[in-house]
């Protein structure tokens, strides 16, 4: 990771059931700062937003902040960048934690998210290994449970950033929580 960017990009589409990993240009950092800056101009460019918040083809997109996984003191920040549910406008959240760095750790500096799985499903990010992983043992609990037992089947050290029911259930208000605490 030289200069605070990766230059890669995982693309899930869970529709499909297809990763795929692009590479970005350093323009595109320069440009845009990476965090919310690239993920504006994907969500601007890439796709059409008019599509209602909760259509398949309706984006998130989760992005590590620039200097996040660098040694810059408290440079820790990603967002997760959308269409809100509940304003259908531009929304992101901002969360802090270990989450943005680990992603980084693993070569990539975000992740674009479209479609919908036929059946629950995460995301598991092992340096360059991406899988897309059953859920359904875990659907219904709440974030602190799913962080629990996501850790247990996968790695200890892992970070997570998840829904609970009300994101399962599609309420306006839910948010992604980070470590089961954010």
């Amino acid at each position: 990771m030289g200069f605070g960017f990766c230059g890669k990009i995982i693309r899930v589409d869970l529709s499909k059931s297809k990763v795929n990993v692009d590479s970005l240009g350093e323009t595109i950092f320069r440009d845009y700062l990476s965090g919310s800056g690239i993920a504006a101009k994907i969500l601007s460019q890439e796709y059409d937003n008019s599509f209602d918040p909760f259509d398949a083809n309706s984006p998130i997109v989760f992005m590590a902040g620039l200097l996040t996984g660098t040694p810059v003191p408290a440079a820790c920040k990603a967002s997760f960048c959308a269409r809100s549910p509940q304003t259908e406008i531009w929304d992101e959240a901002t969360v802090g934690g270990y989450w943005g760095a680990e992603l980084k750790f693993t070569g990539h500096d975000g992740i674009v998210v479209t479609g919908r799985a036929e059946k629950p499903v995460y995301l598991w990010i092992d340096d360059d290994e991406i899988y897309i992983k059953s859920a359904q043992s875990i659907w219904g609990l709440d974030t602190y449970f799913t962080t629990n037992k996501l850790l247990e089947a996968t790695d200890s050290k892992a970070r997570v950033a998840c829904i609970g029911q009300a994101g399962e259930n599609l309420c306006r208000m839910a948010s992604v929580m980070i470590d089961g605490r954010e």
